[in-house]
């Protein structure tokens, strides 16, 4: 838990493994949510759903993508507040590669989270 607290994305300490379903939304939500709040870009508002339907087409269940839901907007929740008590400060580089990131989950590609 330490490690989670110290170390660690929020989403990983939430979902647990990025293999999984969960692991991949918390995942998305924590590169989203990192990317809006270094102005690197932002999600459409289809982006969860365009995830969860990539998802099913990968094989996942009924709950595994309930999970998931779950966990991308728990962890979306907790960077929103995190960032409001503790803002964290963004590199260019950091801020390059999520505009990289964001430009590939704007086109759909959830592949490479």
């Amino acid at each position: 838990l330490l490690a989670c607290s110290v170390a660690l994305p929020l989403g990983a300490c939430v979902a647990g493994s990025v293999d999984s379903t969960s692991g991949r939304a918390s995942l998305l939500a924590t590169t989203v949510s990192r990317a809006i709040a270094c102005r690197a870009g932002s999600p459409q508002r289809t982006t969860l759903d365009r995830f969860l339907a990539a998802e099913k087409a990968r094989g996942a269940s009924d709950e595994q993508l309930a999970a998931a839901r779950s966990a991308y907007v728990s962890v979306s929740e907790a960077e929103m507040i995190n960032q409001g008590v503790k803002p964290q400060p963004c590199t260019a580089e950091e801020r390059a590669e999520l505009k990289v990131r964001m430009g590939r989950i704007r086109a759909g590609d959830f592949n490479t989270l």
